[in-house]
């Protein structure tokens, strides 16, 4: 009889047991993870129930992990380099031109269902994608392909003009509105993964979010695993797939992703063996384990930021002066060297600096500077913070969002008499709040999709539906597009440089500090290879315990 934990089972464990010592329910002579281990198992830390496993509506962290388990598009990553690499495709063409891409697919791939993976489930899937019924969020992703803003606006309804056409089962062609040089490294996201149109069809979910189609009992996917399990506050459980195309190169017979949000949890479940990575490590823990543990402890360069997402339709964060006014008033180096004690960097833009080779002058950078705060508030009608309505700071359940607020809540109210309510909400229901602009300002991160600053700015244009700020500018936009019309590198980037100019000034968005993946990992655990956009094909991970 196979033994799983679940996270139910990890917290009360977790708090039970000294790191040394198990609980009554394991081994004397094993951990969980060690048990795991020998079954071939991953035990992950996911921070969070995933929202959806549809590909279409999927927007964070936590459910793209599951997803690149269970799915795959026509092109992965190599785990080191980011380099692309076939998949799904075992081959392309790019015209001269590069404005048509002719992909070959892999004849073996099938359906968990036993069923071909063919070019008309990819055409279906883009389809689904730009339909303006489903709301995909992601929908900005597929703007580069021909005709897609068209339908996606609802400016036409005729699905057969988007520049995705099966030429054959085995043949699938696309078509762009411009170049894009990072175009591959694009395929790789959960929004261009293939769909089962008639597992779809048949729960209703070809052209609405209905959910029944991704429940365990009736999921058909085309990745290295098939989803086994989805206990809300439980775990997610993904196995093997005996029908994916590379079986044969699969090390390990499944993954199950525990909802832990509570980082201290987390920490004691690695602690008394009950997980191989943890998602997040407790600051408060840094010291010790950097001295009683470094052989578990990992930091990953990672092309992400941490951000407040201001909610630019409600006075009075409504003016300009008063979003700048804010997010002058955050030190957040002391954030970083109280809370996170990780290396971090403050985010003094919102793109990662050197991302591909892009940089924002110092000027348009944001920095702690409290004169010019009090003096923008002032004219904001504000002076010292009297007449200042209370507003609200919504952040997700996370033991390490919560003070963060609170220290950035006190900033506020020390440097510019503002009083801030904070407001905690799960995951789902937080993520519900942000596409409803039901909130004032919000608790956000951003990680790259891709290596290129477009992955970021492409997420404020007025047409994304990902911008939940209520930020609008023609001129952003007209700064994006000039960007990707450019005909060479370094006019690219300078747009870009511009756009993101125009952004921190109207200032929709307070970063305060640019990620590092920092995480604790068994030494069971071998090919977990470090990415800047901490990107992991399961299929090349191995658990191999001590001889």
């Amino acid at each position: 009889m196979k033994f799983y934990f679940t996270a139910k089972m990890l917290l009360r464990c977790a708090l039970l047991c000294a790191p040394a010592a198990f609980c009554a329910s394991c081994s004397e002579r094993e951990t969980p993870a060690e048990k795991a281990t020998e079954e071939k198992i991953l035990l992950i830390g996911n921070a969070a129930d995933p929202a959806t496993l549809d590909p279409t509506l999927a927007t964070g962290v936590t459910e793209s992990k599951i997803l690149n388990g269970l799915f795959e598009g026509l092109v992965t990553a190599d785990t080191s380099t980011l380099e692309v690499k076939p998949a799904v495709a075992k081959s392309w063409e790019i015209s001269e031109d590069g404005l048509t891409y002719t992909f070959y697919l892999d004849e073996k791939a099938k359906w968990s269902d036993g069923s071909r993976v063919t070019a008309g489930d990819f055409v279906f899937a883009m389809r689904r994608a730009v339909n303006p019924v489903m709301g995909s969020e992601y929908v900005s992703m597929l703007m580069p392909i021909k005709n897609a803003r068209k339908i996606a606006s609802g400016e036409t309804k005729d699905f057969s003009i988007l520049g995705a056409t099966a030429i054959s089962d085995d043949i699938l062609k696309i078509e762009l509105e411009e170049p894009v040089p990072y175009f591959l490294s694009m395929l790789y996201h959960g929004i261009y993964f293939p769909l089962p149109q008639k597992t779809l069809e048949k729960f209703g979910a070809a052209e609405n979010r209905d959910a029944l189609w991704t429940r365990p009992q009736n999921m058909v996917s085309n990745g290295p695993f098939t989803l086994a399990k989805w206990n809300i506050n439980d775990k997610v459980s993904i196995r093997k797939n005996p029908l994916y195309r590379d079986a044969e190169s699969i090390k390990i017979n499944g993954v199950d992703f525990f909802p832990i949000s509570n980082i201290n949890t987390e920490d004691r479940a690695f602690r008394a063996g009950q997980l191989h990575i943890t998602e997040s490590v407790a600051p408060t823990r840094m010291d010790a384990i950097k001295r009683d543990m470094p052989q578990n402890l990992r930091r990953d360069d990672w092309l992400g930021v941490y951000y407040y997402l201001i909610n630019t339709r409600r006075p009075p964060l409504d003016d300009a002066r008063v979003r700048k006014a804010l997010a002058l008033a955050i030190d957040r180096k002391a954030i970083i060297d109280t809370f996170l004690k990780a290396g971090q960097n403050p985010a003094t833009s919102f793109v990662p600096q050197n991302c591909d080779g892009y940089v924002l002058d110092g000027e348009s950078k944001i920095h702690e500077d409290i004169a010019n705060a009090k003096k923008l508030l002032a004219e904001a009608g504000y002076p010292g913070g009297k007449g200042f309505p209370n507003i609200r700071l919504t952040y997700n359940t996370s033991e390490l969002h919560k003070p963060i607020a609170e220290a950035i809540q006190q900033m506020w109210k020390k440097n510019l008499g503002v009083t801030v309510e904070m407001y905690n909400l799960s995951w789902p229901a937080y993520l519900a709040a942000r596409r409803e602009g039901d909130f004032d300002i919000a608790r956000a991160s951003w990680v790259g999709d891709f290596a290129a600053p477009e992955s970021f700015l492409q997420v404020f244009e007025s047409g994304s539906g990902l911008n939940h700020s209520g930020f609008a500018s023609k001129k952003y936009d007209e700064l994006i597009k000039e960007a990707a019309d450019s005909k060479s590198r370094a006019g690219r980037l300078e747009k870009l440089a511009a756009a993101e100019r125009e952004l921190m000034d109207a200032m929709p968005v307070m970063p305060i500090y640019f990620y590092a993946k920092v995480y604790l990992i068994s030494p069971d655990v071998k090919g977990w290879n470090a990415n800047l956009l901490d990107y992991h094909n399961f299929k090349n991970v191995r658990l191999e315990g001590a001889q």
